[in-house]
């Protein structure tokens, strides 16, 4: 059977918009979601490494509680942010090579219990998987797609996602450029061809919600003509309905149950 690792972060930060019936504690909100995560693995030979930006050895006790036989590594870094740690992602996840499914976990998300079967199922056919069917899918022109929705290739703003380590190993300069182009932009950069980052931009000149998204789009297109034109488009797709989403009421997966 193919081994999973998956890289975790976890910081202290609130999470705004809760769902309705789960906690704003988030102590509270990092327990459950990693024990969520735990029941969609507990089937596989899967290890967790934990990259820990901000709790105290108490609170991360607490969060873990005796359930330690399943974490690789736990990694202590003092709010080092966004960017560094999901970089850190990166160079973990390739450092250990006994491992062929990766997936990059935060720590604010919540999972089905068929998460993981149905993500391993998209990689089968798929270079990137994830269980977040975003509601910018449905709600924005730079997303729309006409064909269905059920294993259909999406570009995604999630940084929750899951891919193989031979892929990971091609597109690492890549995803390097989350720094430069945040989580939009990236994906862009991954799944798209230059003329189709520029068709997206023209979608977004002309809807007057998404004009903020402009900038952003344009510094990919710029970034993709100059160092990756001839780079291979990659294939991303999301699980419908959601088999995990974000725990912001605002960005609730499509199709969450």
């Amino acid at each position: 059977m193919d081994r999973i690792l998956v890289a975790l972060r976890i910081y202290p930060g609130k999470v705004k918009r809760p769902l309705n019936g789960y906690p704003n504690d988030k102590i509270k909100l990092v327990t459950l979601s990693i024990s969520q995560l735990r029941k969609s693995l507990k089937k596989y030979d899967y290890k967790i490494i934990l990259i820990n930006d901000g709790f105290n050895e108490a609170d991360l006790n607490s969060i873990l509680g005796s359930g330690k036989a399943d974490i690789l590594e736990i990694i202590n870094t003092g709010g080092i942010g966004n960017y560094a740690t999901f970089e850190l992602q990166i160079s973990k996840l390739l450092e250990n090579s006994n491992f062929n499914y990766l997936y990059f976990a935060e720590d604010d998300y919540l999972y089905q219990e068929n998460f993981v079967d149905l993500n391993l199922q998209l990689l089968n056919k798929f270079q990137y998987a994830t269980g977040y069917y975003h509601p910018d899918y449905v709600n924005f022109n730079l997303h729309k797609s006409f064909l269905p929705k059920e294993n259909c290739p999406q570009i995604s703003t999630t940084c929750s996602f899951w891919t193989t380590r031979s892929v990971l190993l091609q597109d690492v300069t890549r995803l390097h450029m989350y720094r430069k182009l945040g989580d939009l932009g990236f994906w862009l950069l991954l799944t798209c061809s230059f003329r189709q980052i520029l068709y997206r931009f023209l979608l977004c000149l002309c809807s007057p919600r998404e004009l903020k998204l402009c900038s952003r789009i344009l510094r990919t297109l710029f970034v993709k003509g100059s160092k990756f034109l001839f780079s291979n488009p990659r294939e991303l797709a999301a699980c419908y309905p959601s088999t995990s989403t974000h725990v912001d009421e605002k960005y609730v997966g499509i199709g969450w149950v």
